[in-house]
């Protein structure tokens, strides 16, 4: 089993290429998809949630939460975004863990799609990073025109993410992706290429 990170700022098009690994034949591990589990109203953290930031996070006349209100709520206060993690990511870090321990000693290339790679800690289990890269502008304007994200809310996610300078100085490799979805498949090409290379490649005897 190859463990692959897949990591980049919000707006990059990391998901997007993590779907083109898929067709490839990669296994996801989406850490975003675990974090919207675990705020599911039959699970723990929801309760957890709703405890610690109230009713108004969740949707009218419903008792799912609100995303985009939670959103609103910690991405500007970096203490309530900390209470956040601090409920949902040990949940997400136990169905990553669950997820490796599933497809250990297969001979898979997995590719855990997961924004907060550095910030948790995650890289300590990973054997090769994949960061993607954009420029600021077009990232905005993703956000703006796919998410329907207003511009001080896109400011808070970004601020609250890692500079996409470091996170492309730790990378093993890297994809620019300032072109088209037909761009970013010819990248996606080369990625798949050089993780089968890697998965083929032995581990170094002791000595």
């Amino acid at each position: 089993m190859l463990v692959v990170g897949l990591t980049g700022g919000i707006g990059s098009g990391k998901t997007t290429l993590a779907a083109l690994l898929a067709e490839r034949g990669a296994q996801i591990i989406d850490a975003d998809a675990h974090g919207r589990d675990a705020l599911r109203p039959d699970q723990p953290a929801w309760h957890s949630v709703v405890s610690q930031f109230g009713d108004e996070v969740l949707q009218a006349n419903s008792m799912e939460i609100d995303r985009k209100r939670l959103a609103a709520v910690v991405f500007n206060d970096s203490n309530k975004l900390a209470a956040l993690n601090a409920i949902v990511h040990p949940v997400i870090f136990q169905k990553i863990a669950d997820d490796l321990e599933r497809l250990s000693g297969t001979d898979e290339i997995v590719v855990l799609d997961a924004a907060l790679i550095f910030e948790v800690g995650l890289d300590d289990s990973l054997d090769v990073l994949v960061a993607v890269t954009a420029t600021q502008d077009l990232r905005k304007q993703r956000l703006r025109t796919q998410r329907r994200m207003d511009l001080a809310d896109i400011d808070a996610r970004m601020a609250s993410q890692m500079n996409p300078d470091e996170i492309q100085g730790r990378a093993d490799v890297l994809v620019v992706n300032n072109g088209t979805l037909e761009d970013l498949g010819i990248e996606a090409d080369r990625v798949w290429a050089e993780l089968q290379k890697r998965n083929t490649i032995p581990p170094p005897t002791e000595r």
